[in-house]
């Protein structure tokens, strides 16, 4: 049996609805897509201290002597995803254990606070910009804490971090202000201006929306579509 044109219509027009509903559905219970921040792209710099820098000097990290350095995330209302941290060493630490953690920062924004994510080193380790990236489900970093760090910290013996100098250059311009520190033996940290002698990194992020987010846009788009049928199967009516 033949259904009649309008029958049609409707069907379809709830068919897509569905559909539609489904995706949106699927994207909250997922990874949303990536999305565009204010003044972010959907991979960006947050901070460098690599461009326009030539190393000039070295901190030293070792197991009881943490070297530290800030980074800022732009006013955005989305998260961020950190996709991978550059730090430029001055030594070829082969055979040394050592690790890259982000933390984030305490109230007072002076000093790290807690571990949020461990970075994992490349296969080979050079003198110059190594790549490191978080190990597992990149981990998502929340504008609403505003600072985080990039720990450097040694364990079998010292790794040295390479450092610009006074007239090294940070940028954004936003960044200028930022801070790096080092944790003495004792667990206390000592912070300084970074534009004093800028530890050199580069931080890639990805601003990334709420799941909710998308599910309420696609389910605007799901009644959109569903209205638009109806106004067309009025005029053929």
């Amino acid at each position: 049996m033949r259904l009649p044109t309008r029958r049609l219509i409707h069907i379809r027009s709830l068919g897509a609805a569905a559909l539609v509903g489904i995706l949106a559905v699927a994207l909250a219970a997922g990874t949303a897509p990536t999305a565009t921040a204010a003044g972010v792209s959907s991979t960006d710099v947050i901070f460098d201290s690599i461009t326009g820098n030539t190393p000039t000097g070295s901190v030293s990290a070792s197991g009881s002597t943490w070297q530290a350095a800030q980074f800022i995330l732009p006013a955005s209302v989305y998260d961020f995803r950190l996709k991978s941290v550059v730090v430029n060493l001055a030594n070829n630490p082969l055979g040394t254990s050592f690790q890259v953690d982000i933390y984030d920062s305490r109230r007072t924004g002076s000093e790290p606070n807690n571990k949020v994510a461990t970075l994992l080193a490349p296969q080979t380790i050079v003198v110059g910009n190594n790549t490191f990236t978080p190990s597992g489900t990149f981990p998502l970093l929340s504008p609403t804490e505003e600072a985080y760090w990039v720990v450097v910290r040694g364990q079998t013996s010292d790794v040295s971090w390479s450092t610009a100098g006074a007239t090294g250059v940070i940028s954004p311009a936003s960044q200028s202000a930022n801070l790096t520190a080092v944790r003495l033996n004792n667990g206390d940290w000592n912070s300084s201006p970074a534009n004093g002698n800028p530890y050199m990194m580069t931080v890639n992020a990805v601003a990334v929306p709420e799941p909710s987010t998308w599910a309420m846009g696609l389910a605007g788009l799901a009644f959109a579509g569903v209205s638009a049928l109806r106004r067309r199967r009025r005029r053929q009516g």
